[in-house]
């Protein structure tokens, strides 16, 4: 797992950052920890995975990359949509719903 160096991370999250990515880089369990990653099935823009999840075998092999980190589901989503707001402001989409759609802006 690669985490992104402009990784955005929950503010509940913040003050032990460091140690949860260290945590991360050695693959050790993390409870209640939801990543956000650069899509592995080509469906997506970005994907919500509980954590522990990706230590799965099933997942082994895959170049994850972790844009986010969230102690919620529901934070996670909050976390996507700042980042895709964060993407429309610097202008590197113009219209997110045909980003989503597959057709170049």
């Amino acid at each position: 797992m690669i985490i992104s160096n402009k990784v955005y991370i929950s503010e509940i999250l913040e003050k032990g950052a460091n140690r949860i990515c260290h945590w991360i880089q050695e693959r050790k369990q993390i409870p209640f920890l939801y990543c956000i990653v650069l899509p592995l099935w080509k469906s997506a823009v970005l994907e919500i995975y509980e954590y522990n999840e990706l230590l799965s075998d099933l997942y082994e092999g895959e170049e994850i990359m972790i844009v986010g980190l969230a102690v919620s589901k529901e934070d996670a989503v909050v976390l996507v949509r700042r980042i895709i707001d964060d993407i429309v402001s610097e202008g590197k989409i113009e219209d997110v719903e045909c980003y989503f759609c597959g057709e170049e802006t």
